[in-house]
């Protein structure tokens, strides 16, 4: 006889893996103009520091969600409803829960940051992202040679599917995004407190905080490097660099782009073949 027994639904973690499965790659591109502006602007602080200070939580990782899942919402006929989106930002432990209402707000807040742009089709809500600057209809990164904005960083996707997001404190994800940008061509980058509210718009403290509770996950990895300070009482000084560790670190995630980049060439070409053939 057939199994007629009801299926147990999927879960939340389930629901998140399946999401990203549907993108054809396990990472979401992002510009550096979310974290800084290019270097000859008037001022280097972004869109980052201006959600960490108004303390936009929620919105931020609405919007990095939406970034990671653009490659197939674009497409999509039907747009996710709010009790979806809630649904992939929750988690069975632990974290921030999520309900539809959450939702809209945080859609509301990135609405008012020109982060995204909202279009009513009949009962559904179509949510397209700006650029991370919110200056711009958003495109994909990169494509334009030589332009400083174009500049981008990877976000693995471990980070929702470890549910990385739901674990780090506000502080200690506004440190990831700084440190990913900062190494997305280098694996390290030495950072200073006296200087993140002039390049990030963050508070020093928000940065010690963000730093100790990525190494408290085994996230970060931390190098000092003694150098010459003729004028320090010991006549040296202690510079701090700074990398991500795991599926985060630099070799990491230039091998998963290395590898979504051949996987999507295969598909080009073996979709060029079955035209070919009729």
């Amino acid at each position: 006889m057939p199994d007629t027994a009801d299926e147990q639904p999927a879960t939340l973690d389930e629901t998140r893996a399946e999401a990203l499965r549907l993108t054809g790659r396990n990472y979401a591109t992002i510009r550096h103009l979310l974290v800084q502006q290019p270097r000859g602007s008037a001022t280097r602080p972004s869109t980052l520091g201006t959600m960490v200070t108004a303390r936009k939580h929620r919105a931020l990782l609405l919007y990095l969600m939406l970034l990671t899942l653009w490659p197939v919402l674009k497409t999509r006929r039907e747009p996710f409803e709010g009790a979806l989106w809630a649904r992939l930002l929750s988690t069975e432990t632990g974290g921030m829960p999520w309900t539809p209402s959450d939702v809209s707000k945080a859609w509301g807040d990135l609405v008012r940051l020109d982060l995204v742009s909202r279009t009513r089709e009949g009962r559904a809500l179509r949510v397209s992202p700006r650029r991370e600057d919110g200056k711009a209809d958003w495109t994909q990164p990169g494509l334009a040679a030589k332009d400083r904005a174009e500049t981008y960083f990877v976000l693995p996707g471990v980070f929702w599917t470890n549910n990385d997001f739901a674990k780090l404190s506000f502080p200690a994800l506004a440190m990831l995004l700084i440190i990913a940008a900062e190494t997305s061509a280098t694996s390290e980058v030495r950072l200073t407190q006296d200087l993140t509210a002039d390049w990030y718009g963050i508070s020093a403290s928000t940065m010690k905080t963000g730093i100790q509770d990525l190494d408290e996950l085994g996230l970060v990895n931390r190098r000092p490097q003694q150098v010459k300070a003729k004028l320090s009482p010991t006549g040296a000084t202690t510079h701090w660099w700074y990398s991500l560790t795991g599926a985060y670190s630099f070799p990491a995630r230039t091998e998963a782009r290395n590898l979504a980049r051949t996987e999507g060439a295969t598909r080009q070409r073996r979709l060029a073949a079955k035209k070919a053939a009729g």
